[in-house]
C-alpha cells in the first residue's frame, strides 16, 4: 500500500505526493523541471476546471479521450491537452485507488486506447501505485478545500486590476453596407474597450493550437440576436444569465458567446465562465466546444481574463435586453 498526499510544489501548484514524493519529480526525473508540465491544482485556474480534474481524479468523472485514463500534467501556458502532458490509468474501487500505466500523452483521435500509445510514451519505472480510498479522497478534498480559499482571495484581488468596458454592438462599415444589403446573422457583437471581442480570441488562438484556429473560424456569429427568428429569444436568455438571474444552458453550464451561421448552440460554440462579485464581473477559462452537447472541448490560454465594472457591464446587457 503506498501513501497518497498532496502538497505545494516549486511550480506554485499542488503535486500529488506518493511515499513522501512528489510524482512529478519521478515521471521528469532527468529534466529540467522549470520547463516541465504541471498540475491543474493551483491558483487562478478557473474553479469549475480544478472541480472537474478533481472528480476526474475520483473517477466521479470519465477521462476526457479514454474512460479510466486521467491527465495529471498538463501544458503550463494553456493546459490543453493537444499540447501533450501526462496521464495516467485510475482505478476506483471499494476500498482502494490503483494508478498504473503512466503514458507521455497527446490529443487522440477516435483509435483504441490500446492502438493510441506507443511503446516508448510509456514513463519506465513509476508506479503502479495502490492507495487507501478513504486516505486518497481526503486528501483531495483538503486540496479542493485550499485551493478553494485562495481562489476567492485570488479573484478578490482583481478588483485593483485594470477594468475594461464590454460592449455589444454592430460592427458593419458603412461602407460595406452599402456595397452590399446586411446579412441579419451578423447582428450585434461582442467588444471589449471598443475591440471586437473575435478578435481577440483570434489573436488568442493564433498563439495555441492550430485546432482552435481553424474552428474559431466558423464561430464568430454573436450568440445575440436582434432579428426576429428562433434564435432571439436563446440571446435573451444568453443575457439574463450573464446578468446571474439565470442558471445553465445547452453547453455544459457554461456562458456561449459565439455561434456558427446556423445560430445553434449545438453546432459548436465558444463559451466563457462568467463570476459575478460585489464590485466586478470577470470573464475566463474561454473554450471552444464541438458540435453536440457532449463533443469535444479546447481551451484558450488560461491567460485570458477580462475584469469588468459590474455596474458598466450590467448596464450594457440590461440595455441590449430591452431592445431586443
Amino acid at each position: 500500500m503506498n501513501k497518497f498526499d498532496l502538497r505545494p510544489d516549486a511550480s506554485g501548484g499542488f503535486d500529488f505526493m506518493v511515499d513522501g514524493k512528489f510524482v512529478r519529480e519521478m515521471v521528469f526525473a532527468d529534466e529540467d523541471l522549470i520547463h516541465q508540465n504541471i498540475t491543474l491544482l493551483r491558483r487562478g485556474i478557473f474553479d469549475g476546471a480544478i472541480q472537474e480534474q478533481l472528480s476526474a481524479l475520483k473517477g466521479e468523472l470519465p477521462g476526457k479521450f479514454f474512460p479510466e485514463r486521467v491527465w495529471l500534467y498538463f501544458c503550463p501556458q494553456c493546459y490543453d491537452e493537444g499540447c501533450g502532458g501526462v496521464s495516467v490509468n485510475i482505478h476506483v474501487g471499494v476500498e482502494h485507488v490503483v494508478w498504473s500505466d503512466f503514458r507521455y500523452d497527446g490529443e487522440a483521435d477516435t483509435v483504441e486506447e490500446s492502438q493510441w500509445f506507443e511503446e516508448e510514451d510509456s514513463v519506465k519505472g513509476v508506479g503502479p501505485f495502490t492507495f487507501d480510498r478513504a486516505e486518497y479522497e481526503a486528501a483531495l478534498n483538503r486540496t479542493a478545500d485550499q485551493l478553494s480559499r485562495a481562489g476567492a482571495a485570488f479573484w478578490r484581488s482583481t478588483a485593483e486590476l485594470d477594468q475594461v468596458s464590454l460592449g455589444l454592438e454592430h460592427l458593419v462599415s458603412r461602407r460595406k453596407q452599402r456595397k452590399s444589403p446586411l446579412d441579419p446573422k451578423e447582428g450585434l457583437q461582442w467588444t471589449i474597450d471598443g475591440r471586437p471581442l473575435w478578435k481577440i480570441l483570434d489573436e488568442a488562438g493564433e498563439k495555441t493550437t492550430s485546432q482552435i484556429c481553424t474552428m474559431q473560424s466558423s464561430l464568430r456569429n454573436s450568440v445575440v440576436q436582434e432579428q426576429d427568428g428562433d434564435f432571439v429569444e436563446q440571446g435573451r436568455n444568453i443575457i439574463r444569465i450573464l446578468l446571474g438571474e439565470e442558471l445553465g444552458n445547452e453547453v455544459s453550464h457554461r456562458v456561449p458567446l459565439f455561434v456558427g451561421a446556423s445560430l445553434d448552440i449545438l453546432s459548436g460554440a465558444i463559451t466563457t465562465c462568467v463570476q459575478r462579485h460585489e464590485q466586478n464581473v470577470i470573464w475566463s477559462d474561454f473554450r471552444i466546444h464541438r458540435a453536440g452537447s457532449s463533443g469535444d472541448v479546447l481551451r484558450y490560454s488560461p491567460g485570458l481574463i477580462f475584469t469588468f465594472n459590474r455596474q458598466q457591464h450590467d448596464a450594457v446587457l440590461k440595455r441590449i435586453l430591452e431592445s431586443v
